[in-house]
């Protein structure tokens, strides 16, 4: 949910696959940088923890050696365009939330899914909740 000056995201702890529930404790919200988080629900074993590590770190590393942070906008970017480039590779079957609060464009929240496509919203869902809204 996009605010005024802040972005809300929420997840449930639950990992589940079809009606077998795996784990009740669950951490799905992965802080990005000092100003992004990302929600992630993943639809295959394994790939939300690894999809979510990776771009933090990557965007540590352009942090580091560009001293600075990149952007809500630009982070929705990159991590479109690594989505789609391992689509055609070895894709990760993750649906992402990416919420941010930038000084000049304020808070924005970006929807993906596992087919790379992106879209800013002021409030979206995934999972079975997606359908309430």
């Amino acid at each position: 949910i996009t605010c005024e000056d802040c972005v809300l995201i929420m997840c449930d702890q639950s990992s589940m696959r079809s009606i077998v529930r795996f784990n009740d404790h669950q951490d799905k919200i992965y802080q990005m940088d000092t100003h992004l988080a990302m929600g992630s629900v993943q639809k295959k074993g394994g790939d939300s923890v690894n999809f979510s590590e990776y771009v933090q770190k990557n965007l540590k590393l352009y942090s580091l050696k560009n001293g600075r942070s990149l952007s809500t906008h630009a982070a929705a970017n990159f991590i479109r365009g690594e989505l789609a480039s391992y689509l055609r590779k070895k894709p990760y079957y993750v649906d992402l939330l990416l919420g941010g609060y930038d000084e000049k464009e304020g808070p924005a929240l970006y929807f993906f899914d596992y087919l790379a496509s992106m879209q800013k919203m002021t409030y979206g869902a995934h999972g079975w909740h997606r359908i309430q809204l």
